[in-house]
């Protein structure tokens, strides 16, 4: 992977989080301890997530995967939507797992 690829990846992770502790914020308020909330719900299945915030996959399906296929359909239009999909998957967990190695750094994080 280029260096320029790998960074575009870690922008679209940084993405998909911030739109995660948004959502969230706007489900369980603005808590201190939001981002170790979500994800302590999601590290072991992804789907965690729909319980947490009662929304049926709305946002893990919709806002969290939908992000991180769009920018994969960017830059790789060459695979099926089969393989997009199963990338997707790939980048939600290690979405996921940034979220866990950043929790402080995202619970300073301040929504208005």
């Amino acid at each position: 992977m280029k260096k320029s690829e790998r960074e575009r990846k870690e922008s679209v992770i940084v993405d998909m989080n911030d739109f995660l502790m948004e959502y969230g914020a706007k489900k369980l308020g603005n808590r201190d301890d939001l981002a170790e909330v979500i994800y302590k719900a999601a590290k072991d299945d992804v789907k965690g997530l729909d319980t947490l915030f009662k929304d049926n996959g709305e946002a893990r399906e919709r806002i969290y995967k939908a992000i991180g296929k769009g920018f994969l359909s960017d830059y790789e239009s060459d695979k099926s939507a089969d393989q997009l999909d199963k990338d997707s998957e790939s980048l939600v967990h290690q979405a996921i797992n940034y979220l866990g190695k950043h929790e402080k750094d995202l619970d300073n994080w301040k929504f208005n």
